[in-house]
């Protein structure tokens, strides 16, 4: 009969050492995933990132519209635009609204109302930025990399009534004379829209607006999903410390099984707690190799994905990952320490009770 109940506490040790790990992994997830901070600083350096990306994707559009009107190559100085860039954007500007868009994400997840969710940008010190000099120069940079047109073009007409940068320069026309028109336009545009002027430049973006819901079956589906993120997100708040009863009864059915003494409780709790650490950080150290090679194997569609979203996308689950796997390291050495104590307990004990037996 005893063998039989050391039996299935055995398979009982084996039941904590599983879900012990998974809670362990989980637990830990739920309130890293929780931490709006963590994903603050994981965008952390942000508008570097931007500037360095802006001048990429510009030459790629400009290239993309010359070669769709047959026109020659431009030559952007993708340094220089860089630099003007820098200028142009306020220190901290881009961080700021990252941030602001996370809040309003977490606002979400934590039980806000959908329906009236809007994400709120200050445009203010951009704007102001842009009706200066800083914007002259951008303009001026991207201006002045355009090829020449190959026929003679009206001005006025090669800038057509939407203000978009245009594809050529006309033939006897200064460039400056160009950059100031474009800028100029520009300028006037953002001036003249109402979402900018109303508010002083903060703009409020509906996120799902009910009019264009009717018409966007993928804002309802994206909708949809969120409401299933946010009802999951609140359910691991709320309860997603009950996964540590189930390695608790473990624990506690072993001792109504097999512990008849100290030294059986110190063996029975030991090894369970020590297997379930070693597991636990050998699982741990492979994960982040397992993660990277992951990421290296996903197929990116160039046409879709920007290499700064790519980043920021990295960046994040690496952030995310590294702080996870941190709590998890210590949580499991606490718990290697823990199963160590009771394991020397269970010898000590052990051999005390062999030796007041022996009669020594």
């Amino acid at each position: 009969m005893r063998g039989c109940l050391r039996f299935l506490a055995g398979i009982v040790a084996i039941g904590f050492v599983t879900t012990a790990v998974l809670t362990l992994f989980l637990t830990n997830l739920f309130a890293v995933v929780a931490d709006r901070e963590i994903f603050k600083e994981s965008l952390a350096n942000l508008d570097q990132l931007v500037v360095e990306a802006v001048p990429a994707f510009v030459a790629q559009t400009l290239e993309e519209q010359a070669r769709e009107r047959g026109l020659a190559p431009i030559n952007l100085d993708e340094e220089l635009l860089q630099q003007s860039m820098e200028t142009l954007l306020p220190p901290g500007w881009i961080e700021a609204q990252a941030d602001t868009a996370v809040d309003t994400v977490y606002d979400l997840l934590e039980g806000g109302d959908l329906d009236n969710a809007e994400l709120e940008i200050d445009t203010t010190p951009l704007l102001d930025r842009f009706r200066g000099q800083p914007g002259l120069d951008v303009v001026g940079n991207i201006v002045n990399s355009l090829p020449a047109c190959t026929q003679p073009i009206n001005p006025a007409e090669l800038l057509g009534p939407d203000v978009t940068i245009p594809a050529c320069l006309p033939p006897g026309v200064p460039a400056n004379q160009v950059t100031q028109e474009v800028h100029t336009r520009l300028v006037q545009a953002l001036d003249s829209n109402p979402q900018l002027t109303n508010e002083f430049g903060v703009v409020h973006i509906p996120l799902f607006p009910p009019e264009q819901q009717a018409q966007n079956q993928q804002l309802v589906q994206a909708r949809e999903q969120l409401l299933r993120l946010q009802r999951t997100f609140t359910f691991a708040q709320d309860w997603g410390w009950v996964l540590w009863l189930l390695p608790i009864a473990c624990l506690l059915l072993i001792v109504l099984l097999a512990v008849r003494s100290i030294s059986d409780l110190g063996h029975w709790w030991g090894w369970p707690m020590v297997g379930t650490a070693v597991l636990t950080l050998f699982i741990a150290i492979l994960f982040p190799a397992i993660t990277t090679f992951l990421l290296r194997q996903t197929p990116v569609d160039p046409a879709t994905v920007t290499l700064t979203l790519r980043e920021m996308t990295v960046r994040l689950i690496t952030a995310v990952t590294d702080t996870w796997l941190s709590r998890v390291y210590l949580q499991a050495v606490i718990m290697l320490a823990v199963g160590v104590v009771f394991v020397l307990l269970g010898f000590v004990t052990g051999r005390r009770t062999e030796y007041m037996e022996n009669g020594y």
